[in-house]
């Protein structure tokens, strides 16, 4: 049997929990380009206004707040058309995510249950082999208790042929002679070593 752990139908979704916070910023910029601008504009107006009143120029640190206050409108517009108008595509993101998320899903466990299968075909493979070991030792133990036994009844055979030719050699020729009357006297082998 292998010794790879089983794929668990439980695992996360690791690039949503693994993403880092730079990723999700970027991520969030790519997504809504126009509130970065509007907070680049505001944080500029602010800067020109603290030089300007440095400077004691008056007039320009007033344009400048005006326009600071210009550049937050429009990232607070930025903001609202922004959701309202990338609420369709999240929707659309999200039922793609949700979509992808099923088929990823749907793919882990096609790939759990060919793991099942190889692990199943493995231990079937593997009670085979043992199941035909076994059938093995078992025709082998049959075997040596059958040659054991037709070992012995050989032997006996044997045994008896001696007998017999001792028997039948000192007397071949009143064996002859009488054969009638040898068949009767000695065992049915003897007659067999006789022929």
């Amino acid at each position: 049997m292998s010794d790879r752990p089983l794929p668990s139908s439980f695992d996360s979704n690791e690039d949503f929990y693994n993403e880092k916070a730079l990723q999700k910023v970027v991520r969030r910029i790519k997504e809504e380009p126009l509130i970065p601008i509007g907070c680049v504009l505001t944080v500029a107006a602010f800067a020109n206004a603290y030089r300007a009143m440095r400077r004691g120029d008056h007039n320009q640190v007033q344009r400048m707040f005006r326009a600071r206050v210009a550049a937050q409108a429009f990232t607070v517009i930025a903001m609202a058309a922004g959701g309202i108008y990338y609420q369709a595509d999240r929707n659309k993101s999200k039922e793609l995510w949700k979509v992808k998320e099923a088929e990823d899903a749907d793919e882990k466990r096609q790939k759990w249950i060919k793991e099942l299968e190889v692990r199943d075909a493995e231990d079937k493979a593997l009670k085979e082999r043992l199941e035909k070991r076994r059938k093995r030792a078992e025709q082998r133990a049959a075997a040596e208790v059958e040659g054991g036994v037709a070992a012995r009844a050989k032997a006996a055979f044997q045994e008896s042929k001696e007998a017999t030719e001792a028997t039948s050699s000192g007397d071949a020729a009143d064996a002859a002679a009488s054969g009638a009357e040898g068949t009767s006297k000695g065992s049915v082998l003897g007659s067999l070593g006789l022929w």
